[in-house]
């Protein structure tokens, strides 16, 4: 029988943080599922060890059958174990098929997705040679097109460090300003929009990623570096002296910082893209062309992917799953020719076997010289499984989204966003880069998905410009080996990246919104064309774009109640990579070889961080996965709590995988699941955002007497770690908001 015992096992005694941020194996840990139930009297001297703010949330007695409406009964406190029953449960085993992971193949069931096009191929791009229409740019009159000067530190300080885990740099730091584009804002655009509206700076864009992708090893921005300043192979990126944690890379996953680091992170690729394409239009010898080409090279920006959009529905573009495309770049002599090039959108390949010859197995074998999306057995590429496995998610997907921009906190904001793009990766990985955090930045992928999540963080920003990152608990990384009780907030450096004044990123250098127009770019729903306009204004746009992209036709003002299943588990509880899956309806026969199959509702995704053996920072990690469209998808949509609580307590089933092996809740002792629901109010208009009218209600009869299904409310609300103590997650104080 097989299961995630070993978790459980390694976990034998309470997972500490030392100063490196390496988590040493328990001692005296000894999980007991029971063991809330039996001390939950221990609760009232939680505060006199690790002090918290509880949230108000309201208990509910749903109604008998046979009323015509569900009656709402408020019980007045928080300690209380009155429960939300509508009778008992008998404490059985949901039943999984207990089987391994098998290698996928060509024979799957997931649905093949099909590019539209009227060709049984995907359409090949091919540059056009018309002179562009758009905004003409000027070149700088004097060389060099290319990066910023390098700068020098003064510092000449060495030091050293016996620490395994740590390496050492003793050299002098040469760096270079991630300051993006250096010439007028440009919006960044949808890839396949961009695709199809500006041919002549898509062609330059190409070109662009091309020279970065086959610029050497050594410079700091080739996408080999860049990509490595998310994790592998581990080493300093323009930092001088210091002692590192080479147990992880540069980003901040589960942190408040989330969302801001990865803003200057993506802005480095863009400045390089940037230079590459203003260099190359220089190639070409006929002054109209290359002045076509200039033109267009000086709006070249990264684009993103909306893997939300309800007219693509999460499917990969097109032009992603391509190996080639036909583009138009200089020959030796300078004049524009057609070529086909490898699509540097596609795949990422390693220079050589040294480039790899950094990193642990299995990912320094010769066939991993490329970059894969769920690799069959000869590491060849299989997007088209990673189309299937998106847009099966896409219902929920957009839904969460639209409710990210209903979180009152900043940090709840970047959680909710953060939950999202992990089942992301999770779900175009397969077993390629972009399920591991260490080695995801290689696939070109990577980038056009962050500036999703990026432009999300702009939206918020436009539409609740009162709120953004508050203090919370640090998250250690390879500049940064943080000790407990450290705290992140506004002012925490966003290593490895500069300013133009050689002072560190800070998330508040990024606040507000307007700062990315300084940045030289927008977007199309915080466009460069309002940088005039006053933050009123940009907030009715902003507000109408989220209404009408993510809002799913809404136009009757009313109330309505929001359904959600919360998936909660302390991160450091199983080593590696895992999955948690909520299916509803009609299910996969084998959720093990078809975790993205039909009936697949949501997932809380915890990416490897590069080792099965290595275990993440402890820390409590939660999703909340929408069951709205599943509802209205089975005829729910509009019935009382009573049917609903009693549809969901039968139908909703889930599934854990963990390093490719079945695993449950049974066996783990931080996995929890609770179904919550919460009034919304939707005034109709298309420039106010719906708010909530009430706390969440937690229904509890739904989940008590199943394994990780929560019998009382502190579970969710107070969750236990892998050490035996509580914490809040990042919780939406004043979750009610008054709105007028």
């Amino acid at each position: 029988m097989v299961s995630c015992n070993w978790a459980t096992t390694a976990l034998l005694a309470l997972l500490s943080v030392s100063s490196a941020g390496v988590h040493a194996a328990p001692q005296k840990y000894k999980p007991d599922p029971d063991q809330i139930k039996e001390k939950r009297q221990l609760l009232a001297t939680i505060a006199t060890d690790i002090p918290f703010t509880r949230i108000p949330v309201t208990l509910i007695t749903i109604g008998t059958i046979g009323t015509l409406g569900p009656t709402f009964t408020r019980v007045p406190t928080l300690n209380t174990n009155t429960l939300l029953t509508l009778g008992t449960l008998p404490g059985t085993r949901i039943p999984v098929t207990l089987q391994t992971l098998p290698q996928y193949t060509t024979s799957s069931t997931l649905p093949v997705y099909t590019a539209p096009t009227t060709s049984s191929t995907l359409p090949v791009y091919t540059a056009p040679t018309t002179s562009s229409t758009l905004p003409v740019y000027t070149p700088p009159t004097t060389p060099p097109y290319g990066y910023t000067t390098p700068g020098t530190t003064s510092s000449s300080r060495t030091t050293t460090s016996t620490s395994s885990t740590r390496t050492s740099s003793s050299a002098t730091p040469i760096y270079t300003p991630v300051t993006g584009a250096n010439n007028t804002c440009y919006n960044r655009l949808k890839i396949d929009v961009l695709q199809r509206t500006d041919p002549d700076q898509f062609n330059m864009l190409l070109l662009a990623w091309q020279k970065v992708q086959t610029s050497p090893d050594s410079d700091p921005f080739s996408h080999y570096q860049l990509s490595g300043i998310h994790g592998a192979p581990y080493i300093p990126w323009q930092m001088g002296p210091g002692s590192y944690d080479t147990n992880r890379g540069y980003c901040t996953h589960g942190s408040a910082l989330f969302t801001t680091w990865h803003r200057p992170y993506l802005l480095a690729l863009e400045q390089a893209l940037f230079h590459a394409a203003i260099s190359i239009a220089n190639q070409f010898t006929v002054p109209a062309v290359r002045t076509q080409y200039l033109n267009a090279a000086g709006r070249v920006r990264l684009p993103y992917w909306d893997w939300s959009d309800p007219v693509s529905q999460s499917y990969l573009p097109p032009i992603t799953m391509q190996p080639t495309v036909t583009v138009t770049r200089p020959d030796g002599s300078g004049n524009a020719v057609s070529a086909s090039i490898a699509n540097p959108v596609f795949a990422y390949n390693f220079l050589s076997l040294s480039s790899v010859s950094v990193f642990p197995a299995p990912w320094n074998a010769p066939p991993r010289l490329s970059t894969r999306r769920y690799p069959d057995g000869s590491w060849g590429d299989r997007s088209y499984l990673a189309s299937s496995s998106m847009q099966s998610g896409f219902s929920g997907r957009v839904t969460s989204t639209y409710n990210a921009f209903l979180s009152t906190t900043y940090n709840l904001f970047s959680n909710r966003v953060e939950s999202i793009h992990d089942s992301i990766h999770g779900a175009v990985g397969g077993g390629g880069q972009m399920g591991s955090v260490a080695y995801s930045a290689y696939d070109p992928i990577f980038w056009l998905h962050h500036c999703n999540v990026d432009r999300l963080m702009a939206m918020f920003q436009a539409t609740s410009p009162g709120l953004f990152v508050t203090p919370a608990s640090a998250v250690g990384t390879f500049a940064r080996p943080v000790p407990p009780n450290t705290i992140d907030d506004a002012n925490s450096d966003l290593f490895p990246f500069r300013r133009a004044d050689g002072s560190w990123y800070k998330s508040v250098h990024l606040n507000p919104v307007n700062t990315i127009w300084g940045m030289r770019y927008g977007y199309p729903e915080v466009p460069c064309s309002y940088q005039t306009r006053t933050p009123a204004e940009l907030d009715t746009f902003t507000t109408n774009q989220v209404n009408t992209l993510y809002g799913g036709g809404r136009t009757i003002p009313g109330t309505s109640r929001e359904w959600n299943v919360r998936l909660l588990i302390d991160q450091a509880e199983i080593p590696g990579g895992y999955d948690i899956y909520v299916y509803g309806g009609t299910r996969p026969q084998d959720p093990y070889a078809d975790p993205y199959g039909k009936g697949y509702i949501g997932s809380l995704s915890s990416m490897t961080m590069g080792s099965p053996d290595q275990y993440k920072q402890s820390r409590i990690r939660f999703v909340d996965v929408s069951l709205n469209a599943y509802l209205k998808e089975y005829g729910y949509a509009s019935a009382d709590p009573y049917k609903i609580t009693e549809y969901i307590r039968r139908d909703l089933s889930y599934t854990i995988i963990a390093n490719g092996k079945p695993c449950y809740f049974q066996d783990l002792y931080t996995a929890k699941y609770a179904v919550y629901s919460r009034e919304v109010y939707d005034g109709g208009k298309d420039d106010v955002l719906p708010y909530y009218t009430s706390d969440p209600y937690y229904h509890t009869n739904v989940t008590e007497g199943y394994p990780g299904g929560i019998k009382y409310l502190d579970e969710i609300l107070y969750p236990v770690k892998v050490d035996g103590t509580r914490e809040v997650p990042w919780a939406e104080v004043n979750s009610t908001r008054i709105q007028t």
